[in-house]
């Protein structure tokens, strides 16, 4: 491509068209009005002929800008246009690069705004920090995520020795894979809760959603703790104070917040800046841990039969949202106790008549009237945790029931059998079981929990709803309730069936009765084994239920 274009100097000529990425757009005016050509002034002499370049010229006119050169294995992710940056800010970018001399990697020129050259020392370092680096082994996978332009088009990073002297145009450099590499980085000593899943040159400490210091070394001490270093950017130099805290963070699966590089590497070390004097050795928080660092933190303590498949971590939430969370578990000989923290701006919520319910993924509801299925969200799959009922009355207890469910929960049922409210003895058993109704006047206000045979009696425990409880007097009656009663006479055949569901499992009714004659041995009131409900003296010799 060629042009004759009268001009005093012999100019530069290149053409110009637009470059549109996830990372920015270039040349946006060509995006507008269409291609065009570059040019950049020159010196010698006269000419009208020019031969144009495939690409913006490697040197410029001095505007005050500072170009580097930095030398490196392979170009990696980099890209004309790769920004650099000086403590996250940036402050320049990648202008051109190329194969270096004798095929020995490649150089990459560097262009520095003129507002920060003078950042740029003889003694700065430079390493890659582009936006996606994978090492997968067995051990694990180490992943180092940064800005987005930074995981589309990479990015360069570089310190800035208080001591050094200005860097000249066309100064050299290497350019180090990571800032660990580049031995530039402060060291940290750390005392870690554990070692578990975590991994020398892979994890890392994230600030803000940005990679600012890698965990370089791990030491199991004669004391079974775990201490460890860490090598952090010096721009975090600053906020390690004693007021910082460093939490150690498990990965967690959310689908309003999904991290793909926390799933990826493991557990990472997160910086929460604080006030006070500067410091550099750190206890490390499990995350778990941190919510009991805060002023006004009401802790509880749960008992539950069993686990449930709570684990340390899981929220505690009120209406759907989070309000504290599982801090320990704990197995004992009578089942299982969970330590649980409620965020001090929540701790109002809490009285003595709340309930606390396992945050049931589904609930299944399977019986002779039908099957009920009642799903959790999508959200509440991942992350299960405890509901809270909050209730009304009283302050505060340290110790709660942890319920299966909100129907065990209204009922007040601690584990899979609710406790009995009395308990029948009969000479005979009648056609019940253990889940068999229990009725009052047709209407179920209860169930058989147990049923346990003795030497010369059987013993049927009995739970009646709380809410129906009052129903009982000194002049209840209960009887058996009896499955189908079939007839055939001369008027043909006569079947009078109960509900399925009495019919195939059973119940027991009960009623307050007066002028009915207690069998003997009976302590308080007669409970009969009939098809009917007894009315009158008691027959001769029945089969007698007796409530203990």
């Amino acid at each position: 491509m060629t042009w004759k274009i009268p001009c005093a100097t012999a100019p530069s000529f290149w053409l110009v068209t637009p470059k549109a990425s996830l990372a920015g757009v270039s040349g946006l005016d060509a995006l507008v009005g269409g291609n065009y050509i570059g040019m950049m002034p020159g010196t010698g002499k006269p000419q009208t002929h020019f031969t144009a370049l495939d690409t913006q010229p490697k040197y410029r006119l001095n505007t005050g800008e500072l170009m580097i050169h930095l030398h490196a294995d392979d170009l990696g992710s980099l890209n004309t246009g790769s920004l650099v940056y000086y403590r996250k800010i940036p402050v320049g970018k990648v202008y051109d690069y190329t194969i270096a001399e004798g095929n020995k990697g490649v150089t990459i020129d560097v262009l520095i705004d003129r507002r920060f050259a003078n950042l740029v020392k003889g003694s700065s370092r430079f390493w890659n920090v582009s936006g996606f680096k994978g090492d997968f082994s067995l051990a694990g996978a180490s992943v180092q995520m940064e800005s987005l332009a930074a995981l589309v088009n990479g990015a360069i990073a570089f310190d800035s020795p208080l001591d050094g002297q200005q860097a000249k145009a066309d100064q050299s450099y290497t350019l180090y894979p990571d800032l660990a590499h580049s031995q530039r980085g402060v060291n940290i000593t750390l005392d870690l809760p554990s070692g578990n899943n975590l991994s020398e040159n892979r994890t890392p400490l994230i600030y803000q959603g940005l990679q600012v210091g890698t965990l370089t070394k791990l030491t199991l001490q004669q004391d079974s703790k775990v201490t460890g270093e860490l090598t952090i950017d010096p721009s975090v130099v600053d906020l390690m104070r004693s007021g910082t805290r460093i939490v150690m963070r498990s990965p967690r699966l959310s689908l309003n917040d999904a991290k793909l590089s926390q799933l990826l590497t493991g557990n990472t070390l997160e910086l929460v800046p604080g006030e006070g004097e500067p410091q550099q050795h750190f206890n490390v928080l499990d995350s778990s841990e941190t919510l009991l660092q805060q002023p006004g933190v009401l802790t509880v303590t749960l008992n539950a039969p069993q686990s449930y498949g709570i684990d340390v971590g899981q929220p505690l939430v009120v209406h759907g949202v989070k309000v504290g969370q599982v801090m320990s578990r704990a197995l004992t000989d009578n089942g299982v106790v969970f330590t649980a923290a409620i965020d001090a701006q929540y701790r109002r919520l809490l009285h003595k008549d709340s309930k606390f319910v396992v945050n049931s993924r589904v609930d299944v509801k399977l019986g002779l009237d039908g099957m009920e299925v009642l799903g959790a969200s999508a959200q509440e799959w991942l992350d299960g945790g405890v509901r809270i009922i909050p209730g009304s009355k009283g302050e505060p207890v340290g110790q709660y029931p942890l319920y299966g469910n909100s129907e065990k929960a209204e009922a007040g049922i601690i584990g899979n059998s609710p406790t009995p409210t009395l308990t029948l003895t009969a000479v005979s058993l009648p056609d019940v079981q253990a889940g068999s109704v229990v009725l009052y006047r047709k209407f179920q206000v209860g169930e058989i929990v147990n049923v346990r045979p003795k030497a010369n009696e059987f013993e049927v425990d009995v739970y009646i709803s709380p809410e129906y409880r009052k129903l009982l007097t000194s002049e209840s009656i209960f009887w058996a309730e009896g499955g189908a009663k079939v007839q055939l006479n001369g008027s043909g055949l006569t079947v009078q069936a109960s509900p399925l569901n009495r019919a195939l499992k059973g119940a027991i009714s009960f009623d307050n009765l007066q002028g009915v004659t207690l069998s003997k041995g009976a302590k308080t009131h007669a409970v009969r084994h009939r098809n009917r409900r007894p009315r009158g003296r008691q027959p001769d010799n029945p089969e007698n239920l007796r409530r203990q």
